[in-house]
C-alpha cells in the first residue's frame, strides 16, 4: 500500500531538510579539494570558483525577479566573501567539526549583536542560550588549542561571528528576492575573490581554462568545485526560499541543525577524519543553545515580552 502523500507543509519542511542535508557536504568537498594531488586549492580558489558556478546555476532563475540595492549589496558582498575565505581556511587547518560547529555559532552572535546594529530587545532566555554556546566554544577551544590548530579555530569563530553579522544585514535585502540576492552576493564573491587571487595567487585564475583545454586532473577538482556550487549553494537556496514561504524562521533553524550535524558525519564516513572528545561535547552545548532558543526559550520569550 502506498504511503499518501505529504501534506503542504510537510513539504515545505523537507524542502529546508533536505536543503541542510546539501549544505552539509560543504566540509567533505573542501577536505578533498585540499588534498588533491594536482591542485592544493588555496581558500580564496576555492571561494572564488564556488561562488561563480552557484551565481551560474542560479543565474537562469532570475528573470523577473526584484534585485537587491546596490549599497545594501556591497556590504553584504564583504561580509559573505571573508566568512567563506575564513570557514574554508578553518575547514584546512582543523576538522571539519570545528569548522562547521565554530560557524554555527552565528545565530547566537545575531543575537548579542542584533540590540546594538537593530536595537532588538535581548531577552534573559538569549542570555542563557548564549552562555551555554559560548561554553560550548570554550570546550573546543581548550580541547583542541594545539598541534597548529590555534589559527584555524580562531578562523572558525571569526567565521561564526561574520555570519552572525551576515544575518543581520540581509534584513536590509528583505525588500529583494532571496534567489536575486544569493546571486548578487555570490556574484561579487567571485569578483572579489578574482581580485585578490590575481595579486596573490594568479596561477589560480587559469585553473578553469587549464581544465577545459584538457588536464583531467585539474578537470576533476573544477568538477567538484561546480558541484559544490550547483549542489551546495545554488540547490539549497532555492529550497530554503521554497521552505520559507510556509514555515517559520525558528522552526527552519531548527531543521537546518541537520547540517552542523551531518557536516562531519561526511568527513569521518568518506575521508576518516575523526572529531575530538572535547569537539562532540563541546558541539552538544552549542547545537543545545541553538535549539532551546528556538524552541523552549522562544517560547518564554515571547510571553515575556522583555
Amino acid at each position: 500500500m502506498s504511503s499518501p502523500n505529504p501534506t503542504p507543509l510537510a513539504r515545505y519542511r523537507l524542502a529546508l531538510l533536505v536543503a541542510g542535508i546539501l549544505w552539509s557536504t560543504g566540509g567533505f568537498f573542501i577536505k578533498w579539494l585540499s588534498a588533491n594531488p594536482a591542485w592544493h586549492a588555496s581558500p580564496l580558489a576555492i571561494t572564488c570558483y564556488r561562488a561563480l558556478f552557484a551565481a551560474l546555476a542560479l543565474a537562469p532563475l532570475l528573470r523577473g525577479r526584484k534585485a537587491p540595492r546596490l549599497r545594501d549589496s556591497l556590504v553584504a558582498i564583504v561580509i559573505y566573501f571573508l566568512l567563506l575565505v575564513l570557514y574554508v581556511a578553518s575547514n584546512q587547518g582543523t576538522s571539519a567539526a570545528n569548522a562547521i560547529i565554530l560557524q554555527y555559532t552565528a545565530p547566537l552572535w545575531a543575537l548579542a549583536l542584533g540590540p546594538r546594529f537593530f536595537g532588538e530587545p535581548f531577552q534573559r532566555e538569549d542570555a542563557v542560550a548564549l552562555s551555554i554556546a559560548f561554553a560550548g566554544m570554550t570546550v573546543i577551544f581548550a580541547g583542541n588549542f594545539r598541534d597548529g590548530q590555534e589559527l584555524a579555530l580562531v578562523m572558525g569563530a571569526g567565521s561564526g561571528l561574520l555570519f552572525g553579522l551576515f544575518l543581520l544585514w540581509l534584513r536590509r535585502l528583505a525588500h529583494a528576492d532571496p534567489v536575486a540576492v544569493t546571486v548578487v552576493n555570490n556574484t561579487g564573491v567571485a569578483l572579489l575573490a578574482a581580485v585578490v587571487l590575481a595579486f596573490q595567487h594568479p596561477a589560480e585564475l587559469l585553473v578553469l581554462p587549464r581544465a577545459l583545454s584538457g588536464e583531467p586532473a585539474l578537470l576533476a577538482a573544477v568538477g567538484v568545485l561546480a558541484l559544490m556550487g550547483a549542489v551546495q549553494i545554488a540547490a539549497p537556496y532555492v529550497l530554503l526560499s521554497y521552505g520559507l514561504r510556509r514555515v517559520s524562521g525558528a522552526e527552519a533553524g531548527l531543521i537546518a541543525l541537520v547540517e552542523p550535524l551531518l557536516n562531519p558525519v561526511w568527513v569521518v564516513l568518506l575521508i576518516g577524519e575523526q572529531p575530538t572528545g572535547s569537539t562532540l561535547v563541546g558541539g552538544a552545548l552549542i547545537l543545545a543553545g541553538l535549539a532551546l532558543r528556538y524552541t523552549v526559550f522562544r517560547g518564554r520569550a515571547a510571553a515575556g515580552g522583555g
